[in-house]
């Protein structure tokens, strides 16, 4: 039996949850004492405590500003132009401004470090990785603010089990990708599990981006990580480079380098094929696999800046990625999987025939990748990185 059917028929149908819908006029009204606390806030150390009650009337006008990554915004078919003008129309005393840090979220986290001025609202991109290294570098330092669930009612149909791992609450998952295998079927056996591709049955054949520059890679080196362990995955990441490993810089040369049949094996995620299909690639011999049932799971959230200036939009914002229209034209465009559950879902017909979820995802959590994240990435530099 081809594994990628049994995938199919847990996958997308599998978001389940209970039927309903978000705006802000279902909102139940807060029931949190809205009292001036100014005295107390000038005695506040911790960032964190900071009040975010929402007033009686947000204020939803003027420029509002998301840091993000190059491919939420480049591209004609980049989800950002539609986020902007869809936020816009619901908002139309709003402007929202995309800003691309050249230096990524690590520009944020030099800038808090200093203590200098930090020039958005929200971040949408972070993954727990990210988080991880922002609270392993900036110790005392908060970069991002706990966020108040009472004012993100729409989070309540993010599915069950998509939790971000933040232990301090600050980021929202706003969709998930979940790590798999690429494989071409006119040339290869479908891999049974992650142990398999040290075998000579794949010499030659796997494509692999970098654990340092993608978090495609990064993932798959963490799911490596729990695949075989800390004390073991340095041998498996050798026995994959004497087997002829191929190492590229990102997921886009990954995915483009297996479409154009450079190997026939490759680490992606499960949506690829919907993106493959998109730019109209030929897609006839693609299979996925999840080694051992199993993909790593890599949420995808937004949070709000600690000194954000438009904390009402940002609010807002966030609450607006994770409406029902948006989070499907947001899977689509940024090929990844939507965060709420199936039941507040209507995905395009392609999407649903294509994009899969593991039956068992795997992930690393919060502690582990604050203490060891760090080393993993060097070690593995070591053991593989030219």
């Amino acid at each position: 039996m081809n594994r990628r059917s049994v995938v199919r028929a847990v996958g997308v149908g599998a978001l389940a949850g209970t039927a309903g819908c978000f705006s802000r006029d279902d909102d139940d009204e807060d029931d949190g004492d809205d009292e001036d606390d100014g005295d107390d806030d000038e005695e506040m150390t911790d960032a964190t405590e900071r009040d975010d009650t929402e007033p009686d009337e947000p204020d939803l006008e003027g420029t509002f500003r998301v840091a993000t990554t190059e491919s939420m915004v480049v591209g004609e078919r980049a989800a950002g132009e539609w986020i902007r003008e869809a936020f816009e129309e619901e908002f139309p005393d709003a402007e929202l401004q995309w800003t691309i840090p050249e230096a990524g979220l690590d520009h944020y986290r030099r800038r808090a470090d200093q203590g200098a001025e930090i020039d958005a609202d929200v971040y949408l991109g972070l993954t727990p990785p990210d988080v991880a290294r922002l609270d392993a570098e900036l110790a005392s330092n908060t970069l991002f603010r706990e966020l108040n669930a009472d004012r993100l009612p729409a989070a309540e149909r993010i599915r069950d089990g998509l939790e971000f791992g933040d232990p301090a609450g600050r980021v929202v998952s706003t969709g998930v990708r979940y790590s798999c295998l690429w494989y071409d079927e006119s040339e290869l056996e479908e891999p049974d599990g992650l142990t398999d591709l040290p075998n000579e049955e794949y010499e030659g054949s796997l494509l692999v981006p970098r654990a340092d520059r993608s978090d495609a890679g990064l993932a798959f080196l963490l799911w490596t990580i729990e695949a075989v362990g800390d004390d073991g995955y340095r041998r498996y990441w050798g026995d994959l480079e004497e087997n002829g490993l191929e190492l590229v810089d990102d997921w886009t040369a990954s995915t483009t380098a297996f479409a154009d049949g450079d190997r026939p094996l490759a680490v992606g995620y499960s949506t690829d094929a919907v993106f493959a299909e998109r730019e109209g690639w030929e897609i006839d011999d693609w299979e996925l696999a999840f080694p051992d049932e199993q993909g790593y799971e890599t949420p995808v959230g937004a949070a709000i800046f600690e000194d954000a200036e438009e904390v009402d939009l940002a609010y807002d914002f966030l609450n607006f990625l994770l409406s029902s229209d948006v989070q499907a034209e947001f899977a689509a465009r940024h090929s990844l999987m939507p965060a709420l559950s199936r039941a507040f879902l209507e995905l395009d017909e392609t999407f649903e025939e294509t994009a899969a979820v593991p039956s068992e995802p795997v992930s690393v959590g919060y502690d582990r990748l604050r203490s060891d994240l760090e080393r993993w990435v060097d070690e593995w530099a070591d053991t593989v990185a030219q």
